[in-house]
């Protein structure tokens, strides 16, 4: 499965539909199934949306727990009871649950963030504050080479 990449904005509709960006939906067309696991993400105002091959990770990460590790039955309910999986519709739509809806403080407009492997669903003002947070972090990442002597 090729990457998710790119920022776009979509109207959700009255019925709780939004469209999944073309983009998105280009990058695993070849897959013999077009199903979504969305869930609020770990990152306080927004909703990851995992192809469901990508999701894959998170259930072996919780088989790979211990039954008695106090930590499983949080994850577990991460992963799967505040989840949901959705296929895209003819038109290549998603329906987003109240819930997540009332989550990530949706309103008419919405906007998907690339995140690679997935992507995230954001009230629009949001999303820009969270790429400008996140995007004053890229000076002082090192992506695995040691950090040029007297950087903070």
């Amino acid at each position: 499965m090729k990457q998710l990449f790119g920022t776009h904005e979509n109207r959700l509709d009255a019925k709780g539909r939004v469209s999944v960006p073309a983009a998105f939906r280009n990058a695993w067309k070849h897959e013999t199934e077009m199903t979504l696991v969305l869930r609020p993400s770990l990152i306080a105002g927004c909703v990851e949306g995992w192809p469901t091959p990508n999701y894959a990770k998170y259930e072996a990460e919780l088989a790979a727990m211990a039954e008695t590790d106090p930590n499983r039955q949080g994850f577990a309910t991460k992963i799967y009871s505040d989840a949901v999986e959705l296929e895209l519709d003819g038109q290549g739509r998603i329906m987003l649950p109240d819930h997540l809806v009332a989550e990530a403080q949706l309103g008419e407009a919405v906007c998907f963030l690339g995140r690679g492997t997935h992507f995230h669903i954001w009230a629009p003002e949001a999303a820009k504050a969270f790429l400008e947070a996140t995007r004053a972090l890229a000076p002082r990442l090192t992506f695995g080479a040691p950090a040029p002597s007297g950087t903070p």
